[in-house]
C-alpha cells in the first residue's frame, strides 16, 4: 500500500492512523463487538467512533470496515474520510505524549503490545528518537513536533533530569560496522531552530543509506502478492537515497518552498 502515492500522501499530510492488529482488536473487542480480521482496517472520528464505509465490496462479511474484506482503502475513501471528519478545534494542538510508542501487557502471558520499538521502527524504516527525563520545551511546542514529529519513532524513558534525546538506527537491515547512534542532544540547553537542525540532520544520515523498504517484501517467501510491485518499491527506495545524498529529500509533510514554522523562537 505504501507503493500507492495517493494513499501515503493522505496518509503523510493528515496523521491518519489505520492499523489495528490482532492483539490490539482483542482488547477493543467489548467496545466493537468483533475482532478485526488479517488485513481489515479500522477508520476512527475524532470522537473515537468507527466510521464505517458509504458502501462495502460484494460478499463482505459484516462488521468489517475498510480492507481487504470490506471497502478498500484507496486515497479517495481517505480524502472523503477526512472531508467528512475533519480535525477538532485548532489543527497545530499536538501532543507529544500522542506519538510515544507506547507498551501494555498483553492478554497471553508474558506477552506486550503493540510491538516493540525496534520491531516497528524495523517495519516502517524510520530511526528512533528516544527520549530520556523531562520533556523538553521544544517537544511540547505544536509547531515544532508537526516540523520534526514524522521522522522518527519516538520513546520516552522517564526521569527527574534534564531530558537528553538519542537518535539511532533500526538494528534490523543496518550492515554490520556502521554506527547505530545518529546523535545524541540536550535539546533544553539548545535554542528551537539548533535543536530541530540536528534533528534534521540526523534523520537524512540515515535515509542516505536507510534499509531498503522493498527489501522485506523480496526475501519474505510469502511476499509473492507484492513481486508486481517490487519494482516500483525498489525504485522509489534508489529515489529516496538520491535525493537524501544530494541533500535535498524533505521530512515527511513538508513541501517545497516551506519555512520553519518555530524560526527565531528561542
Amino acid at each position: 500500500m505504501l507503493s500507492r502515492q495517493e494513499v501515503y500522501r493522505a496518509l503523510s499530510e493528515h496523521y491518519v492512523g489505520l492499523r489495528l492488529d490482532w492483539e490490539q482488536g482483542n482488547h477493543f473487542k467489548d467496545r466493537f463487538g468483533f475482532i478485526l480480521g488479517t488485513g481489515d482496517q479500522m477508520i476512527l472520528n475524532p470522537d473515537g467512533r468507527v466510521i464505517r464505509p458509504d458502501e462495502v465490496e460484494p460478499g463482505s462479511r459484516p462488521g468489517v470496515l475498510f480492507g481487504r474484506n470490506g471497502l478498500d482503502t484507496t486515497g479517495a475513501v481517505l480524502e472523503k474520510v477526512l472531508t467528512n471528519h475533519g480535525r477538532k478545534g485548532d489543527s497545530t494542538d499536538l501532543r507529544m505524549e500522542w506519538f510515544f510508542w507506547s507498551q501494555q501487557n498483553a492478554r497471553r502471558p508474558g506477552g506486550r503490545y503493540p510491538a516493540s520499538v525496534d520491531a516497528i521502527a524495523g517495519f516502517a524504516r524510520l530511526p528512533v528518537a528516544t527520549v530520556q527525563g523531562r520533556l523538553p520545551e521544544a517537544l511540547q511546542d505544536p509547531a515544532f513536533l508537526r516540523w520534526h514529529v514524522r521522522q522518527f519513532i519516538w520513546e520516552h524513558r522517564e526521569g527527574e533530569g534534564p531530558a537528553q534525546v538519542t537518535i539511532r538506527r533500526v538494528r534490523d537491515g543496518t550492515p554490520e560496522g556502521v554506527e547505530l547512534v545518529l546523535g545524541q542532544f540536550e535539546p533544553d540547553a539548545m535554542s528551537k531552530p539548533a535543536f530541530g537542525q540536528a534533528l534534521d540532520a540526523a534523520w537524512l544520515t540515515y535515509m542516505k543509506d536507510r534499509p531498503k523498504v522493498a527489501r522485506g517484501y523480496l526475501e519474505n517467501p510469502f511476499g509473492g502478492w507484492m513481486r508486481g510491485v517490487a519494482d516500483i518499491m525498489i525504485r522509489e527506495d534508489e529515489e529516496v537515497r538520491r535525493q537524501a545524498q544530494a541533500g535535498t529529500l524533505l521530512a515527511p509533510g513538508r513541501h517545497p518552498g516551506d519555512t520553519v514554522p518555530y524560526a527565531g523562537r528561542p
